[in-house]
């Protein structure tokens, strides 16, 4: 789910909305030095990214994943009720738009609990490489629910990058287990919730939009947790504040990288992610990527990269 804010904030700085980045076509380009630090708080963020879905997935080994979701949400809560304390919460709780807002943190939960239970199944990097495919079905759902246009080249890069997703999946050659389907539902759910944060971000803050994700997270795990309860050990609470930790100490690095950086700059090591999921993968659970991952993987990534490549174009054109 590390791919997750990347898309975002490059979606939102292309558009130069309210709260986001400058549009990289209207600013100057990159100091060295900025673009290094840049790049360095993204790939450490990256790396907290893929640390938190390893513990995840540890945990979903241990426990039902609803609770691994409802840990991960509710400790990344406590954490943001800590930094904002007080009278520091209530410009947090304004937002423009209610119902769309409840609606995006309804999509992030079910792509989180989509995800989790994924990866409990397969392995770590097959998953992200899966999930890569997400910002090539926001370039399909921008037609229908924005009224955007896309040329043939990025449709092209749209069916390169599904044809990479059945090479990892290689249905026919092998017994496909249903977690790879799950991640595919994930994918378009996650396309979906990157569409409806880019029309959030033209009313309500980036901080706002972040607290009423863990908001509906902690709320909707709630609701159906006692139909998986089982009592936690303290090594697993502690994991599960780890992943509540990790996860708002990786999205502050991402917001600062953005800070310092242009999106064009920066979107390429978005997929760095896959190789720590591959590293995480094998020093933990053993998975060693086949490949049929590394290839597939790799048509996903390319597909990927020449959207942005794409979207970088159009955006310096039309400013």
């Amino acid at each position: 789910m590390g791919q997750a804010y990347v898309t975002v904030r490059r979606m939102a700085t292309q558009a130069n909305l309210p709260g986001a980045a400058p549009d990289p076509g209207s600013r100057q380009p990159d100091v060295s030095e900025n673009a290094v630090r840049g790049i360095g708080l993204l790939i450490v963020a990256e790396l907290l990214f893929a640390t938190m879905d390893t513990i995840a997935k540890h945990l979903g080994q241990e426990m039902p994943v609803p609770m691994v979701a409802w840990g991960r949400y509710a400790f990344h809560l406590g954490f943001m009720l800590m930094l904002f304390p007080g009278r520091r919460l209530i410009p947090l709780l304004r937002v423009n738009q209610v119902k769309l807002t409840l609606f995006r943190g309804a999509l992030l939960l079910t792509a989180t609990l989509s995800f989790f239970t994924a990866i409990s199944h397969i392995p770590l990097a097959d998953a992200v490489a899966i999930g890569f495919v997400a910002p090539l079905f926001v370039v399909a759902l921008s037609i229908p629910i924005l009224g955007e246009r896309v040329g043939p080249r990025r449709w092209a890069a749209v069916v390169i990058g599904l044809l990479g997703v059945i090479v990892i999946v290689r249905p026919g050659f092998t017994d496909v287990h249903w977690a790879y389907g799950l991640m595919i539902f994930m994918a378009f759910v996650f396309a979906v919730f990157v569409i409806v944060t880019r029309m959030l971000t033209r009313t309500e803050e980036t901080m706002s939009i972040l607290f009423y994700a863990a908001l509906m997270g902690t709320i909707g795990t709630t609701l159906i947790l006692p139909f998986f309860w089982q009592v936690p050990t303290w090594e697993q609470v502690a994991w599960m504040a780890a992943m509540g930790a990790i996860g708002g100490v990786s999205q502050l690095l991402m917001i600062n990288a953005y800070k310092v950086a242009t999106a064009s700059t920066l979107a390429p090591f978005q997929y760095i992610q896959i190789i720590f999921a591959a590293f995480w993968g094998y020093m933990i659970f053993a998975d060693i990527p086949d490949i049929w991952v590394i290839v597939g993987g790799s048509i996903v990534v390319a597909s990927g990269l020449y959207v942005i490549h794409r979207e970088t174009a159009l955006a310096k054109e039309e400013g």
